[in-house]
């Protein structure tokens, strides 16, 4: 009936255009992946990840093309190299208000890492009218590069009118031990000469002992100007120890100049001797 052959050719006419249509999104899947190919292939990875996200877009694309441009799509995410690119002044600290560009284009300077191709890219930094810029080559699979565009002539705002009015301290110079090495060294000079003299003065008594009351006069002066000296000595050593107690125990706000020399002098005399020591300034 010719109602029924109507109805009969209109569903034709919708099959035949649904099926051109989606053989012509097939062919512009397809397309789209080869494009895609050759994008990457010529190191331009994020036209390619372009041209894959259409394909995989397409309603009409082969499951088999489909499945190439996804996992393709999910190589790129880590292929793309990033960078982290920060805009300091000559101090090395962060310009606030900087403007970047890379190849050209604007990007905003907030922490984010920026995507590239690989190969060299030009990045330009201006800031209160000083400009600098640098040439960056992104490397594939490398993410989150570190870049930092310095800019020289560009320094640090000043201290304000109230930090400027406190009070500068100076840092306290480290207090030297020398005095303390030195005279460290006196007393056990000291404590070494005492020794000595005492043992030689006590065997000196000894013999005295034994040639009594025949001794000579020059044997009795021996073993008084041993004794004289070792005396002489103990004293030097304990004020020479204590001394360099002070000077290595005392407190930094009461150490005195640091010397330059010291000198140190041992007198003897028939009736007397004498260590003395003596700082130069």
């Amino acid at each position: 009936m010719p109602p029924l052959r109507a109805v009969t050719g209109l569903l034709m006419l919708s099959v035949l255009t649904a099926t051109k249509l989606a053989a012509a999104d097939a062919q512009e899947c397809v397309a789209q992946n080869n494009a895609a190919a050759d994008q990457r292939a010529n190191h331009h990875l994020l036209a390619a990840r372009g041209s894959y996200r259409s394909c995989v877009a397409e309603p009409g694309c082969p499951e088999v093309v489909r499945a190439e441009c996804e996992t393709a799509l999910s190589e790129l995410k880590t292929a793309i190299p990033t960078l982290l690119v920060s805009v300091l002044d000559a101090q090395k600290h962060d310009v606030v208000g900087a403007t970047l560009q890379v190849d050209g284009q604007t990007i905003a300077v907030d922490g984010s890492p920026i995507e590239v191709d690989p190969g060299p890219h030009e990045l330009t930094a201006e800031a209160q009218g000083v400009r600098t810029a640098m040439q960056v080559v992104g490397v594939e699979d490398e993410a989150n590069r570190r870049v930092e565009l310095v800019l020289e002539e560009l320094h640090a705002a000043p201290l304000s009118s109230a930090r400027e009015s406190e009070p500068v301290v100076a840092a306290a110079k480290p207090r030297s031990r020398v005095p303390a090495y030195v005279l460290g060294g006196v007393g056990a000079l000291g404590a070494a000469s005492f020794g000595y003299f005492a043992i030689s003065g006590h065997s000196g008594l000894n013999q005295l002992e034994a040639c009594k009351p025949d001794c000579s006069r020059s044997a009795v002066h021996d073993v008084r100007v041993k004794y004289l000296l070792a005396d002489v000595s103990l004293g030097v050593s304990v004020v020479a120890l204590a001394t360099a107690g002070y000077f290595l125990f005392r407190p930094a706000s009461e150490a005195p100049k640091p010397s330059s020399s010291v000198s140190l002098n041992i007198s003897t005399a028939p009736q007397a001797a004498g260590i003395s020591v003596r700082w130069v300034e």
